[in-house]
């Protein structure tokens, strides 16, 4: 029979007598298989749709879960929320910027469903009996003092006021009634304001810090505004509507470090909306550099353009039909499922590779295209074939696993794979043939190099396999080293907004968001409870409802009523004088620069030179023009008004009581049913696994049933982990029976499967040597790398029973290096990404896949030696 003529169709093999099919009804399969995709794609286009909630991907019914669900309705704190951290430079600018951010937010109910200031209301009322006895009473005696000075500023709050209380101030000392020194921190802290203000330089002048005669401290200078925003969980970013629209605000408001506020957001909804929008910075970038690098190689692999066009369009029809086959099944992408369209293009373009490849070397001057597509269906239909449908078979082993993302993604990937096989023998055959690529002389030989490998490997087969064996037990030893980073804060770009500014929080124990809760059967239950937690060493503080019930009240309350009732008329006055003039400013400012010249005569102390130079400073503002006055009003009036309003609330603190707590505080704290809540925080960094894990275990031994923050991250990536362990095993199990039921010989089914444990092992090994853990990023990469794993063997091994020897100089080679290659420098791109997770996952998948090309080129051969007699038909 002549070479060119085809083998007749009750001789051939089923796969190719099915490729002969479609590439005689070629243009109906192309057209058949464009208008299913046109179909899908316009399915896609009106259903596609996505959720980035991540609290949708573990089952609801683990038992941590079920905890935290419960004291969360007992307590109602849960809730994705914004935190907004409002810094300013003094304690003045950081109030009144929470306070007018939170009011321009309080009118949206169509964004926020909540707004909450929790250092505003009773704590501004109350929050002097929360500090020390000492300090109180030093607090109320340096306000009373300041009571001479106040007093006219309350009564006249304007520059005016400011020069009329200095000028009263600098006559007594004129007069002999004082000394300068008495005076020297308002004239000191005035000269250096005005002296900043001379110099066209932002002044940020504190009264409270004048009156207090301190530095503020780092709480005084920091405000919180607890946002809950309207979520849209079809965004990529649920919350960034809401956060846009805050940062907006902020800009309106001129809330900048220009104007001495510095205003962040952080907490859960900015954490996870930062991380998944940091997805896509660079995200074109590495999206060229995959594609460049995916086509270089296939160019390498199989040196046609019109291949090379082929099984891109195979590989992103089967993708479009996969995409548009997980949305029938379950409606909705997630944020892990989603991670199929990866996996689909890496294996979709191995199938591609492999075909062509194969039809590139039997395409000679000789053999026509449809012959040649027909021999290499023959050659490589039923490896295909079995190597996707073993993969396929593995990824569905992940259906009952307790993660759902995984889940999903299993079924999603397992299904696509279905497709892509099928698509690589009806629709690529098909499409190669009308695109009629020219014949060439095939590939060029193996090359020396090679050759002595592929001989060398041959005849030192057990040097070959012990070095695999050891590298295999060193690997193994290393295991227990490996570890899942479970703080899915790791992820996280600390250099960013939301993670730098959570990282100061945690420093705080009263704002840490890891914190252990418990409910205890009563307050005085959980009292008991948290005075012995307290006795941890692990444990920084513990807090009850009964916390917010200062001590030492009574004489708190006597220090500020008695403050009080001498300032009481002082800080609300009867009269307050109109708005000044501009020539009365003037005139003030003049007046005030006179009485200190005169008081520095008067006085030649060590305050003398500051006073002097303030007096310099007045008169140059008295000359300026009013624009200058008008920068000085802003500089000193609205921080005054806003202490005047802050101390007058503080002196009006009453007796606190369990009865005069605010009702939604103590429902935080105490349930109807008179069960009570106990906040625990960790001692030591926060941020550190090894302080959470022993901060848990701690706690844990006292009361198992603790739930909050840092059981939920430790034991969700418990369950992450032992979802992708129980999967992999599942997986193994899965394949190796299909193997046997196929290759029935479990020999053969070994050499298969060796291959792969050696690879899986290396990897993990070299993950510990490098100090890379497993996190909820690169885990992902793990079933891609198994697929195509799985996928490389079963071609050797399928060759190998046909008698193919010699393997390292075949076309499957060849095939299997760029295959491995494409997918490794597509997908290893992902390493140059600014997100830590993505580029561990890229560097992960570099590893492996050196490994796998290891295993299948070096290791295989070896573990199967000379093929076997070929078999008769």
């Amino acid at each position: 029979m002549d070479q060119d003529e085809p083998t007749p169709a009750r001789h051939r093999p089923l796969v190719e007598a099915w490729v002969a099919l479609c590439c005689a009804q070629a243009k109906i399969v192309v057209a058949l298989t464009l208008g299913l995709t046109a179909c899908a794609a316009i399915y896609i286009g009106g259903h596609f749709a996505m959720t980035s909630d991540t609290k949708g991907l573990l089952s609801p019914h683990l038992a941590y879960l079920k905890r935290a669900r419960a004291f969360d309705a007992l307590f109602h704190i849960g809730g994705d929320g914004i935190v907004v951290v409002v810094d300013g430079r003094t304690p003045e600018l950081a109030e009144s910027a929470a306070a007018a951010l939170a009011a321009r937010l309080h009118a949206h109910p169509e964004l926020f469903h909540d707004v909450e200031r929790p250092d505003a209301g009773f704590f501004a009322r109350e929050g002097l009996l929360y500090q020390s006895l000492p300090d109180v009473q030093a607090e109320m005696n340096k306000l009373i003092a300041a009571q001479p000075f106040l007093g006219p500023l309350a009564a006249d709050p304007s520059l005016r006021g400011i020069m009329d209380s200095l000028s009263t101030a600098m006559k007594g000392v004129s007069a002999g009634q004082a000394r300068l020194a008495d005076v020297d921190a308002p004239i000191t802290s005035l000269a250096g304001a005005m002296d900043k203000l001379r110099a066209g330089r932002p002044v940020f002048f504190s009264w409270s810090a004048l009156v207090s005669g301190k530095p503020p401290t780092r709480s005084a200078l920091r405000r919180i505004i607890l946002v809950r925003p309207v979520l849209d969980f079809t965004s990529l970013r649920p919350g960034a509507k809401a956060s846009d629209f805050i940062r907006k605000t902020v800009k309106d408001l001129s809330l900048d470090p220009f104007h001495g506020v510095f205003v962040r957001l952080t907490g859960p909804i900015p954490l996870q909306d930062e991380q998944f929008g940091s997805l896509t910075h660079g995200v074109f970038v590495i999206a060229l550099m995959a594609l460049a690098a995916i086509l270089v190689m296939l160019w390498m692999a199989v040196r046609r353009l019109r291949l090379i066009w082929a099984i891109l369009a195979t590989m992103l029809i089967g993708l479009t039909l996969a995409m548009a086959g997980g949305l029938l099944i379950f409606h909705r992408f997630n944020v892990i499922s989603v991670a199929f369209i990866p996996l689909f293009v890496g294996l979709g373009i191995d199938f591609g590779i492999q075909f062509t490849v194969r039809f590139r070397a039997e395409h000679h001057d000789n053999q026509s295209v449809r012959n040649a597509l027909l021999a290499a269906a023959g050659g490589m239909g039923r490896s295909l074939i079995l190597a996707a449908t073993a993969i396929a078979v593995g990824f569905l082993a992940f259906a009952p696993t307790a993660y759902r993302g995984l889940s999903q993604l299993g079924v999603i990937a397992g299904t696509g794979l279905f497709m892509a096989v099928a698509l690589n023998l009806t629709f690529l055959p098909a499409l190669i043939l009308l695109l009629n690529p020219r014949h060439n002389g095939g590939f060029a030989g193996p090359g020396a190099a090679l050759e002595r490998l592929d001989g060398f490997i041959l005849s030192h087969r057990r040097r070959v396999l012990g070095t695999a064996v050891a590298g295999a037990l060193v690997s193994a030893a290393l295991l227990p080293l490996l570890h899942f980073d479970f703080n899915p804060f790791h992820l996280q770009n600390t250099t960013s907004e939301a993670p730098s500014t959570l990282l100061e929080l945690m420093n705080d124990p009263n704002q840490s968001p890891n914190t252990l809760e418990l409910a205890a059967p009563s307050l005085n239950a959980a009292d008991a409870e948290a005075a012995r937690l307290s006795r941890l060493p692990e444990v920084a503080q513990t807090r009850t409802l009964s916390s917010f019930v200062p001590a030492d009240q009574d004489a708190k309350l006597a220090a500020i009523k008695d403050a009080n009732d001498l300032m009481g008329l002082t800080l609300d006055p009867l009269v307050v004088s109109p708005p000044p003039t501009d020539p009365e400013v003037v005139a003030s400012l003049r007046g005030a620069a006179q009485d200190l010249q005169a008081a520095a005569q008067a006085d030649a102390g060590p305050t003398a030179s500051a006073a002097r130079r303030l007096a310099g400073d007045l008169t140059w503002l008295a000359a300026a023009p009013p624009q200058a006055r008008a920068r000085a009003n802003e500089a000193f009036i609205p921080p005054l008004k806003t202490m005047l309003a802050q101390v007058s609330v503080a002196l009006q603190a009453e007796p606190v009581t369990m009865q005069t707590l605010p009702p939604p505080m103590v429902s935080q704290w105490l349930a109807p049913g008179g069960r009570a809540r106990v906040s625990i925080t960790p001692h030591g960094d926060a941020n550190d696994n090894a302080v959470l894990e022993r901060f848990i275990r701690a706690v844990r031994k006292i009361d198992p049933g603790v739930t909050g923050d840092p059981v939920g991250i430790r034991e969700g990536g418990r369950t992450i982990a032992n979802a992708f362990l129980e999967a992999g095993i599942l997986s193994f199990i899965a394949i190796t029976v299909l193997l046997i039921a196929v290759l029935r010989r479990l020999r053969d089914v070994a050499i298969t499967m060796a291959p792969i444990i050696l690879t899986g092992l290396l990897t993990l090994g070299s993950c510990v040597i490098i100090g890379q853990p497993l996190n909820y990023a690169n885990i992902i990469a793990l079933p891609l790398l198994f697929g195509i794993g799985v996928a490389f063997h079963i071609y050797f091994v399928m060759a190998w029973r046909t008698g193919t020897g010699h393997l390292l100089q075949s076309s499957l080679t060849r095939a299997i290096f760029f295959s491995a290659m494409a997918t490794a420098t597509g997908f290893g791109s992902l390493w140059a990404s600014n997100h830590p997770g993505t580029a561990s996952m890229g560097k992960l998948l570099m590893i492996s896949l050196l490994w796998t090309l290891v295993s299948a080129l070096l290791f295989q051969p070896a573990l199967m030696g000379p093929p076997p007699k070929a078999r008769r038909a």
